[in-house]
């Protein structure tokens, strides 16, 4: 019985195929890494419908995380759900983590909260699971729960001491515990961003915040520096302001 071949030339061309589809993906990469999320978009959108050698669902993925930085979260949600369609993607618990981030980011909370719980009650040793953690925790703060949001901050210290979402979560522990009796009454609102014993890592944040055009500037305080944005007469005005930091993903509480 003869046996089917594949000729010389089709192979070559299936090896060159996949050596370009690799370039272009680790270009991708290279991209967003650099924050040239626009470029990962334009170039990633006219690929990933393409016949390709198996990648697919990390180009989506990149696509999405490209999409949530840009804020396009309809777009984000479709990249992210066309990974979660197949059941053996290695992708999945990223692509849900994903999913879940878009509902976070847009206010939808008990949708974002029922996906994170699903994401570590399915998937108990999931990679992920620090990552919920913390995304939990910014969840509870973001409803005012500062208590539940602090519980999930000590779970995420005891389970994975070592991991870079608890680096992230420091200054947000000491912004929600303070108590209010520190806080002088000046009859101005401002909105506080970051609470820390070091002022070199205050005046970085500081910085953080000048270069996105927030007018933030330090305040001293019992046992650390203040970081806080705006003084304004009307309380409107700052939960406007808080608003928008809160859309840029910081951390926020309007103070008097």
């Amino acid at each position: 019985m003869r046996k089917n071949k594949i000729s010389p030339m089709i192979l070559v061309f299936l090896i060159a195929s996949a050596a370009c589809w690799a370039a272009d993906l680790d270009a991708l990469k290279v991209d967003f890494l650099q924050g040239n999320y626009r470029r990962v978009i334009f170039e990633g959108q006219a690929q990933v419908d393409r016949i390709n050698i198996g990648a697919t669902d990390e180009l989506n993925y990149i696509l999405g995380l490209s999409y949530l930085k840009e804020g396009e979260l309809d777009l984000a949600q479709g990249s992210f759900r066309r990974i979660l369609n197949n059941q053996k993607s290695k992708f999945k618990d990223q692509a849900t983590l994903g999913l879940a981030d878009t509902f976070l980011i847009a206010g939808q909370f008990q949708e974002a909260e029922e996906i994170y719980n699903k994401l570590i009650t399915d998937q108990p040793n999931s990679s992920q699971k620090a990552a919920v953690l913390y995304r939990l925790s910014r969840l509870e703060f973001k409803r005012g729960n500062n208590q539940r949001g602090n519980d999930y901050l000590s779970k995420l210290k005891r389970d994975f001491p070592l991991s870079p979402e608890l680096r992230s979560s420091s200054a947000l522990e000491i912004i929600n515990r303070m108590p209010d009796a520190v806080v002088k009454k000046t009859g101005e609102y401002s909105v506080q961003v970051g609470f820390f014993s070091n002022y070199s890592n205050a005046s970085k944040f500081r910085d953080k915040l000048l270069a996105k055009d927030f007018p933030a500037y330090i305040e001293n305080s019992a046992g650390g520096y203040r970081v806080r944005v705006g003084k304004f007469k009307a309380q409107k005005e700052a939960l406007d302001l808080e608003s928008k930091l809160s859309q840029e993903g910081f951390q926020t509480k309007v103070c008097q």
